[in-house]
């Protein structure tokens, strides 16, 4: 076999490349995400813009309507509200039931819906361990279950793209750490999401997983101002000091790539995760060094 041949295996299927464009339309595709406010927000957001029908589900109706509103204002239709305690196993159930009524079977599943609060280990009590670990692990888990059992029966596969965070790699607050039982709710997210996945890979379903950075949401802001309460000005202080992490200041920075996970950009992978955290962890260059650049610092 030439060259010409072995080019010509490849060229040829050029035509079969799907467009870029259709890749990326969700149109007609019904996603279930957990969350209202924050992340959540922006996530449902993207996935309205691409044409999904999104049902949201949150424990506070307040921001749930308040999230209507916003989303109704940028034209985004097609977005329904539910009640929702992810902590709770049977809601899960009720809200995919909700979306089959309202749009029909599930396509897309992102359980956002996240809690924590910076405490010391030694401090630690078992009521803010169990919302810690039943919000952002138990919730998800279940969550998934459901949407998955929807897909399954439309026999249609599916996308599920789980929410962790950099805290599973044991970094949260540089110097401070008091996050232990978020580490470990998140860390179980990605041994969660790996085992689902190779389950449900038989049935078409890509799942897959982003882990966020730091980022500006209310649920950030409410949460230092209660942990700054119980220990004093001293913790906000050295939080704000003593941590150079990169902090997006939208979570479109993440919403973005969580959602394209939803699309068929994601069509050949499995149980993987995806970090989108700025660069945390690198020690970035401050200064252009190069002497044989046009502008570097000793050109």
């Amino acid at each position: 076999m030439d060259k010409e041949d072995l080019f010509d295996m490849s060229s040829d299927s050029l035509e079969d490349v799907e467009p870029f464009s259709e890749l990326m339309d969700l149109s007609g595709k019904v996603a279930v995400v957990s969350g209202s406010v924050g992340l959540a927000l922006f996530v449902i957001n993207r996935l309205a813009e691409l044409g999904a029908k999104v049902v949201f589900g949150a424990r506070s109706e307040e921001w749930g309507e308040m999230a209507m509103e916003a989303l109704g204002d940028l034209g985004r239709e097609n977005v329904v509200y539910h009640p929702y305690d992810t902590r709770n196993v049977a809601a899960s159930e009720e809200l995919v039931k909700f979306a089959e009524e309202t749009f029909g079977p599930v396509d897309i599943c992102v359980p956002v819906a996240a809690t924590w609060q910076a405490r010391a280990f030694l401090d630690m009590d078992e009521e803010l361990y169990d919302d810690v670990v039943d919000t952002d692990m138990k919730g998800q888990y279940f969550l998934v279950q459901a949407c998955a059992r929807s897909m399954v029966r439309a026999k249609h596969g599916g996308k599920v793209v789980t929410i962790a965070s950099v805290a599973y790699r044991g970094e949260d607050m540089t110097k401070l750490a008091m996050m232990t039982h978020y580490n470990a709710a998140k860390a179980g997210v990605i041994g969660m999401t790996r085992g689902i996945a190779k389950e449900l890979k038989q049935y078409g379903i890509n799942v897959n997983c982003v882990a966020p950075g730091a980022m500006v949401t209310p649920g950030a802001i409410a949460n230092c101002m209660e942990t700054t309460a119980r220990y004093g000005q001293e913790w906000q202080h050295d939080q704000m000091s003593l941590s150079d992490a990169p902090v997006a200041q939208t979570p479109d920075m993440m919403a973005r790539m969580i959602v394209a996970m939803c699309t068929g950009l994601s069509d050949f992978m499995y149980g993987k995760v995806i970090d989108v955290d700025g660069g945390a962890g690198l020690s970035f260059q401050e200064k252009p060094w190069s002497y044989t650049m046009e502008g570097g610092l000793h050109a």
